[in-house]
């Protein structure tokens, strides 16, 4: 579909394949020495060699990661740039797919290829489901892991928003009624569910306190009210 259309397209577009992108150490998992994203932190740190620097930029990179299972629900990846993101929600709703790109998605931060780009200054959204306690992927790690889970709704769907995303962006096309939001500047992002759950305890507990304290400071002057009558 892009090579079609590339004569008018105001950029290239690179098709990046890393490996050793998942055999980090983490508790019982993974070998002994190796780091996460190995592929593509070395891909950052030679990016120097593959294009010219003086001459060209790179608008942005968007990852691809567990886009093409069933059940595809993806969540608000908190690395990602968030105004990249967020475009990418946008156009994905509205081609249809809200199921696919939910309102209200739910929030996490992954260690994932994109955050050797973001390292490098370049705007970087992770497409990613919620892998670890997804009733609907129950796949990911197990041998199960296979082509036979593999959608073509879902990819039909991954790739129908990224091509629209590029139209958006890239292709001068008057009947195009949604633009893109390049540069993609702006990253807010929600805190960290596990940061929620610390600020809502400290609050009750901040809370709890007061209370106590409150509670305690009357039964103290009711007290000191009896002794004296």
């Amino acid at each position: 579909m892009l090579y079609s259309e590339k004569v008018n397209l105001s950029c290239q577009i690179w098709f990046l394949f890393f490996d050793a992108e998942d055999q980090g150490r983490d508790n019982a998992y993974g070998i002994d020495e190796w780091n996460w994203c190995e592929g593509s932190q070395r891909f950052g740190l030679d990016i120097k060699n593959f294009y010219e620097s003086d001459k060209e930029n790179f608008d942005c990179m968007i990852l691809l990661d567990m886009v093409g299972g069933e059940n595809l629900k993806f969540i608000n990846e908190q690395y990602s740039t968030s105004s990249l993101l967020d475009e990418l929600f946008a156009i994905g709703r509205q081609l249809g797919y809200t199921n696919q790109f939910p309102s209200n998605p739910e929030s996490a931060s992954i260690i994932d290829d994109h955050r050797a780009f973001l390292s490098e200054g370049i705007p970087s959204a992770d497409l990613i489901i919620n892998f670890w306690n997804n009733l609907g992927w129950a796949y990911h790690h197990t041998t199960q892991d296979d082509v036979s889970h593999i959608s073509n709704s879902s990819l039909e769907i991954t790739g129908k928003t990224i091509e629209q995303f590029i139209y958006n962006n890239y292709f001068d096309d008057p009947d195009n009624l949604y633009r893109g939001n390049y540069p993609w500047s702006q990253d807010v992002n929600l805190p960290n569910i596990e940061v929620i759950i610390i600020v809502t305890v400290l609050v009750s507990i901040l809370g709890i306190a007061i209370i106590m304290h409150y509670t305690t400071k009357k039964i103290s002057e009711k007290e000191n009210d009896l002794l004296n009558n």
